[in-house]
């Protein structure tokens, strides 16, 4: 059944730039699947507390139980210390996100202070993030559920790396208002008058959150210019 998959699982593996060392060769499906189950395995110890396993005596686990032979724990055992480790790699997860959370938590009060000391036009929202007017509109204020067209560019607010922008990229984006979108864009552009142009510093609280998303790591605050052109009649 695994030597039927696709020819695409395995033809490009051992291509320059195919993700995959000289001295190893895939030339199967079963090949590229294996490896891929294995390299996933690995991966996975070694995150948290796994990471501190014995990876000799993994692999020693892995051939014995392949091979069919006797096992030195009963199902039950195995069980029990499954659910121990798992117990364990939570917690160190829990642990490292509890303290990247605070690490970035510092650095966002610290941004923040620094912003209102030296930018006597940036203003607090209630919900925690920050903006400034760059140029206010006329037009009709932005209201939830509505349909609305605009253009922004967005940079990393830490290191102020540009990350994204619609300018020159694409044509200008006609959308509704958190429909989906994070929450302070939400909050943000309820602020907006059709013909103007913001600048939002959002901690990652209001941005894309402690997952992330897609190639946007957790933890992550952004600076969003948006100009909103024109708010469509529901």
């Amino acid at each position: 059944m695994l030597a039927a998959l696709p020819a695409l699982l395995f033809c490009s593996c051992n291509q320059q730039g195919g993700g995959v060392s000289s001295d190893v060769k895939l030339s199967t499906a079963v090949d590229t699947l294996s490896w891929a189950y294995g390299q996933n395995l690995a991966e996975a110890m070694s995150q948290g507390a796994l990471g501190e396993l014995d990876k000799d005596r993994v692999l020693q686990a892995v051939r014995h139980t392949l091979d069919g032979k006797p096992q030195p724990l009963s199902q039950e055992q195995t069980g029990q210390a499954i659910n121990y480790l798992m117990f364990l790699h939570n917690a160190v997860q829990m642990d490292r996100s509890k303290q990247m959370e605070e690490n970035m938590q510092a650095l966002q009060n610290e941004y923040f202070a620094e912003l209102k000391r030296t930018n006597p036009n940036v203003k607090e929202h209630p919900s925690g993030f920050f903006y400034e007017v760059l140029r206010e509109g006329n037009g009709p204020k932005a209201r939830l559920a509505q349909r609305i067209k605009f253009d922004y560019r967005s940079k990393l607010m830490l290191s102020g790396q540009d990350y994204d922008q619609s300018y020159g990229q694409r044509d200008s984006i006609i959308h509704v208002v958190g429909n989906p979108m994070f929450p302070g864009l939400i909050e943000g552009f309820q602020l907006m008058n059709a013909g103007s142009l913001y600048r939002f510093y959002f901690p990652y609280q209001l941005a894309f959150g402690e997952r992330g998303s897609g190639e946007i790591p957790g933890y992550t605050p952004f600076i969003y210019e948006v100009e909103l052109h024109e708010i469509y009649k529901n």
